[in-house]
């Protein structure tokens, strides 16, 4: 028997499902429905282009013997194509020796599943976590947003079992939709105690309740297969030896001899940047996003998008992706929106503020959030290494400050920022810190400002009500993306300074979201396993 799989299927948000998907299919292909052994849904999402939203489907279709898929395929044109077949997350084991274990640094989605392939083939990898295991991190981060316990620089949203991701809106989908190893990270999800609607859902989404115990089951599984992993860790030096890797140093004290490091620390991790610097190993600076984050009423943004169908059960609530890019001013864009989310701080120093985003699986806040951000580059901040984390901590400082000190945020209503008002009053949101008035322009780059008053006008010809008095700013957006890229060799993935050190992920440069920074992860993995020996 052959597949096909098909584009474009549209059904009704009334109609049953299944048999519709079915009916669509066997029209689209206009063969005999018995010539059709089985339907099977790929990709679903939601298109509110209409009046009426529908289900845009995309559906493998399994042929009945002697059905002539190639002259279907001709006929049906883009909206065929031959399904491509998911490869293993494993690989043929190379002949260099290794010596002492694969350490990777970093338990986010990175290094998680760069552990995990890993250990599925018998690699046996040491994985250090500098923060704390993800539930008991779940339950001292709720402490210190409540204001009982004081910033841990180790453990927080952004340190800690499953990474910064983990304290995100947790969308799992990526713009590299073309690689093939991206439905093995959603079938570890499932297999791991996330939603099976994710293997099928357009923009899956699961939330931060779900994400600390699916990263709990995975890390149980490379347990299982024999990898070990420390919490309360840190990466504090590396040993070179002929300007190759040969220990490691965890703690200030624990000496690890290793031929072999995955390197995938996070965005955050500027005390690693500092010591890799000082070592030796190539840094570079790299554009990267900053910006404000924004919060609404989930209500206005399904009105906007949905119309009279905001309040269908059946829809979840509705999203938006803006980039904008006006005459004669920065582009600006909309980045990790939250549903349903709740706005947060993302704080890993003391005396620095920076926000985010995140939600919980049910989407259930009543708000809407996203950073709204503009890019900058060496240009904006110099071209040393940690130009760019000198220039996010000079903002953020400065929104710590104007918050108050206690890590309230800064905020002010979008149209009293485009109007330079000056108006202070209560704003209500979820942040959980606290919101303090304040005219935002001064604690902005002033290409931030000159992104935010020509993109925003734009946005609201996009939405309308995005521009209003309720829409909130937060300042400051910093952590959207690494200001540092650990320049690696593509070809081997290896450190261009140092071999043996495997930069990957978001903290290294090479990713930009959960499913990016995973998929680097695999890639790092099982190149190392193509390359050296299986230890003994």
């Amino acid at each position: 028997m052959s597949k096909l799989r098909l584009y474009n299927l549209n059904i009704g948000l009334d109609d049953d499902f299944a048999r519709s998907l079915r009916r669509e299919a066997i029209k689209r292909l206009g063969v005999d429905s018995a010539r059709v052994a089985e339907i099977a849904l790929v990709r679903r999402s939601v298109d509110a282009r209409e009046r009426t939203p529908l289900f845009n489907c995309t559906a493998d279709v399994t042929l009945a013997e002697g059905v002539d898929a190639a002259a279907l395929l001709a006929r049906l044109g883009s909206n065929a194509a031959i399904p491509e077949a998911t490869p293993p997350l494993t690989a043929q084991p190379g002949n260099a020796p290794l010596r002492g274990p694969v350490v990777v640094v970093g338990s986010g989605p990175a290094g998680g599943f760069a552990a995990y392939v890993l250990a599925l083939n018998g690699y046996k990898p040491l994985l250090i976590e500098r923060g704390k295991p993800a539930l008991e991190r779940l339950r001292q981060i709720g402490r210190w947003n409540a204001g009982v316990v004081e910033l841990d620089p180790d453990s927080n949203a952004l340190f800690g079992e499953g990474g910064a991701g983990s304290f995100s809106d947790g969308k799992l989908y990526t713009s590299n939709r073309r690689d093939p190893y991206l439905p093995r990270i959603l079938e570890a999800f499932v297999e791991c105690g996330a939603p099976s609607r994710i293997l099928t859902d357009a923009a899956p989404h699961v939330g931060t309740d779900i994400l600390s115990r699916v990263v709990v089951r995975m890390r149980e599984k490379i347990e299982q297969l024999g990898g070990t992993i420390h919490f309360s860790a840190k990466l504090t030096d590396v040993e070179l030896a002929g300007g190759k890797l040969s220990a490691i140093t965890i703690n200030g004290s624990e000496r690890v001899e290793t031929s072999t490091l995955i390197l995938a620390p996070g965005h955050s991790a500027r005390d690693t940047y500092e010591m890799l610097l000082a070592r030796g190993v190539q840094l570079d600076a790299k554009a990267f996003q900053l910006g404000v984050r924004i919060e609404h009423a989930q209500e206005l943004i399904d009105k906007a998008q949905l119309g009279r169908f905001a309040r269908d059960k059946r829809l979840t609530p509705a999203s938006y992706d803006i980039a904008c890019h006006p005459p004669g001013a920065p582009g600006l864009f909309s980045f990790c929106m939250c549903p349903g989310g709740i706005t947060m701080a993302a704080v890993s120093e003391p005396g620095m503020l920076c926000t985010n985003g995140m939600s919980f699986s049910p989407q259930a806040s009543g708000y809407a959030n996203s950073a709204l951000v503009t890019t900058f580059d060496s240009t904006d901040f110099g071209d040393k290494p940690l130009d760019g984390v000198a220039f996010q901590r000079r903002y953020e400082a400065m929104a710590f400050a104007a918050g108050g000190g206690g890590y309230a945020t800064p905020a002010q209503p979008v149209t009293h920022f485009l109007r330079g008002l000056h108006s202070p009053r209560k704003m209500r949101g979820t942040y959980a810190r606290g919101r303090v008035y304040q005219s935002l322009e001064g604690l902005l780059p002033e290409k931030l400002n000159k992104a935010l008053r020509a993109g925003l006008p734009q946005f609201e010809r996009r939405i309308a009500g995005f521009v209003s008095d309720s829409g909130i700013l937060h300042a400051i957006e910093s952590r959207a993306s690494s200001p540092v890229r650990i320049t690696r060799n593509e070809a081997t993935r290896e450190s261009i300074s140092t071999p043996g050190i495997y930069p990957c992920g978001e903290g290294a440069g090479y990713a930009g979201g959960i499913v990016s920074a995973a998929l680097d992860g695999i890639h790092s993995a099982l190149g190392i396993i193509a390359s050296h020996a299986r230890p003994a």
